[in-house]
């Protein structure tokens, strides 16, 4: 099992974010977050690109690719495939995609599809994991790709799945063979990205199930401060 952060915890660049996380021993990993690959996003990331891939000794990488996903993708993980194990990516969705969703126009589930294949072609399909973002979405890509004939791992993300009324370590548990990243973190009052508490009674079988395995586990909140309430929740059941 590998700890990791997203690249955002204090305001600032990825680059920036690396140095905050430095000195924090238990983070091995940093998830590198893409919101777009704009031109903006492809010249700030360009200015730290090599800086970043220089840091590959102290911390695994995986990267969070734009959603929704389109053929940029592909630029992005070519700039990045020599220092990144794993990319992660949301199902299709009518919301976030342009066009109908049945389509095959630019934004739609064909053309999802299309990049995703490709990825799995020049990358192979074990770099690249499919993350749970909701139950009728996650089940819709998953049986485009079959008809492709493309398994890529799975993405669990644990707030998600309590905002739907699942029970994370059930979800995972059945899972488990299939799943390469965990996005480890609580649902309070209709939202998610709080750090684990108590009250996260899935908490302990969530633990004892990524600890038996060879996943990355990231703390999905959004500042040090939660991230390190989030890793001290969990380090009470890895001891």
């Amino acid at each position: 099992m590998t700890i990791a952060a997203p690249s955002w915890q204090v305001p600032g660049t990825w680059l920036e974010n690396l140095d905050a996380l430095a000195d924090i021993d238990w983070v091995r990993g940093v998830e590198l977050l893409f919101f777009s690959y704009d031109r903006e996003a492809r010249r700030d990331f360009a200015a730290e690109r090599d800086r970043i891939a220089a840091c590959v000794d102290r911390f695994s990488f995986s990267l969070h690719l734009p959603d929704p996903l389109s053929p940029e993708a592909l630029d992005l993980v070519a700039e990045t495939e020599a220092f990144v194990g794993l990319y992660v990516f949301h199902p299709y969705s009518a919301e976030a995609g342009a066009g109908d969703a049945g389509s095959g126009a630019i934004g739609g589930i064909e053309e999802w599809a299309r990049t995703v294949e490709k990825l799995c072609d020049l990358y192979g399909e074990a770099r690249f994991a499919m993350e749970y973002t909701g139950a009728s979405a996650f089940a819709r890509g998953l049986e485009r790709l079959s008809r492709a004939r493309r398994a890529p791992a799975i993405c669990a993300d644990t707030g998600r799945l309590a905002l739907d009324g699942a029970d994370p370590a059930a979800w995972i548990q059945n899972r488990a063979t299939s799943i390469a990243e965990l996005h480890l973190h609580a649902a309070r009052g209709g939202k998610d990205h709080f750090p684990l508490g108590a009250e996260d009674l899935w908490l302990p079988a969530v633990a004892a199930e990524a600890a038996a395995r060879n996943w990355r586990v990231v703390l999905e909140t959004f500042s040090l401060e939660r991230t390190r309430a989030s890793y001290d929740c969990l380090e009470r059941w890895l001891r």
